[in-house]
């Protein structure tokens, strides 16, 4: 008879943290942990722990944990807390004999990633506000410009372009190259 699994499935491999913490002397501090999730991509990502606190009251997988956490070999400055995510089991131990090699960081070269301040607006928007302008009497020196707000977070090495400063990234409004072009060979883009 076939077995059938009846729930969510996952992709975490390994174990919680405070599986792992729990089972080592002065609680890991000074060892080095992987998250799976992050093994994906080809620069080191990788958390040495500097310090773990138990959460009391509450669940019994999670743990608070502060690390110094270097992500995509990129080092984070400060230390960061680890408490939301510590109850996945998807962290594993690196032994110390293989963890030389593991943290060793090779000099990452990344250009700066420059993000424009405003695109175009779609093209039928921009005609109704052309139009609506047109209709209160006010003149149309510049076509309009739609400003862009863009969500910042840690884990983001790029920054938004300075007043007459060029974007080195494009953002542009439109269909793109399409998968089937012979959909739209008929349709004047």
């Amino acid at each position: 008879m076939p077995i059938k699994y009846i729930g969510r499935t996952t992709d975490f491999k390994g174990k919680t943290l405070w599986e792992i913490v729990g089972n080592l002397k002065n609680f890991g501090v000074g060892r080095v942990v992987v998250r799976s999730m992050f093994e994906r991509y080809p620069e080191p990502s990788f958390m040495k722990i500097v310090k773990v606190e138990t959460l009391p009251d509450q669940d019994v997988r999670k743990v608070k944990v502060w690390v110094e956490k270097t992500f995509r070999g990129v080092q984070h400055p400060k230390l960061v807390e680890l408490c939301s995510s510590t109850y996945k089991a998807d962290y594993r131990l690196i032994p110390k004999v293989e963890e030389h090699d593991y943290c060793r960081l090779q000099e990452v070269v990344k250009t700066e990633r420059i993000l424009p301040r405003t695109i175009e607006f779609p093209p039928l928007l921009k005609e109704l506000i052309v139009r609506d302008k047109l209709a209160k009497g006010e003149k149309i020196t510049e076509e309009p410009k739609l400003s862009l707000k863009y969500r910042m977070g840690r884990e983001n090495h790029v920054r938004v372009a300075e007043e007459g400063e060029t974007p080195n990234v494009e953002i542009v409004c439109g269909l793109g190259t399409p998968i089937s072009p012979s959909l739209y060979k008929n349709i004047n883009l």
